[in-house]
């Protein structure tokens, strides 16, 4: 009996010691390998990251710029006659109309030659951009006063009336659609010039439309394939 006992403890150790060895020779060095592949994949997964964040701004910031030269060379075909600036900016594009051009002095209604010029403007706008239109109105520092008191307590008021008006005329005589259409008034407190010259008080005196480059712009950038760029980095590697 004892015979037996001593028998299947030792088939118990023996077979404990196999499995010990086994692990150690075997399965220790699998479960390394196992940790190593995950930590090589996270830092796979980690560069094709970046390298599709990379090319998409690359390719964003191309195509932006694209945008911005299309409507530029469109803008510029009248804006010499038409006496406007244009110039990029961060969200797109930028037109700077002087307030004399579309206003007669401390009014809001659009004057004959204001509407002229937004007739083409806006031909031009509904056609060659489907971004979003941003109307901003400015003023100089020249306090309200007389009649106009009643109408316009302060700069807020008379440029953000003007700015109304242009967005409407936009909308109601040229087609583009409201969606399209925001207004923002800033009064007296964004001056491009010091008011301290007549001058200068023109120029801070203006309407500008800021057409932001459109959302499908930059959701028409090329996907780059997750497993293409593996591929890749697999590649060079």
């Amino acid at each position: 009996m004892k015979f037996l006992v001593y028998f299947f403890l030792l088939i118990i150790i023996v077979l404990g010691g196999f499995s010990a060895f086994f692990y150690i020779t075997e399965c220790k060095p699998l479960n390394h390998k196992i940790e190593g592949l995950k930590n090589e994949n996270r830092t796979l997964t980690e560069i094709v990251t970046k390298l599709k964040k990379k090319m998409e701004e690359e390719k964003d910031s191309d195509t932006g710029d694209s945008y911005k030269r299309n409507i530029i060379d469109e803008l510029s075909k009248i804006s010499t006659e038409e006496s406007f600036e244009i110039k990029r900016a961060e969200k797109g594009v930028e037109i700077n109309l002087p307030g004399l051009r579309l206003f007669n002095p401390g009014e809001e209604k659009l004057s004959g030659e204001g509407l002229l010029l937004l007739s083409k403007l806006g031909k031009i706008l509904k056609n060659a951009t489907t971004g979003e239109i941003n109307v901003e109105g400015h003023t100089d520092d020249t306090k309200i006063g007389g009649a106009l008191l009643k109408k316009f307590p302060t700069n807020w008021e008379l440029s953000a009336a003007r700015a109304i008006n242009v967005v409407r005329y936009l909308q109601e005589e040229t087609g583009i659609p409201p969606e399209r259409l925001s207004v923002a008034a800033y009064g007296q407190y964004r001056p491009i010039f010091p008011n301290d010259r007549e001058e200068y008080r023109q120029k801070n005196r203006r309407i500008v439309l800021v057409l932001e480059t459109p959302r499908e712009i930059g959701e028409m950038i090329h996907r780059v394939d997750t497993d293409s760029l593996t591929e890749e980095v697999k590649g060079g590697e």
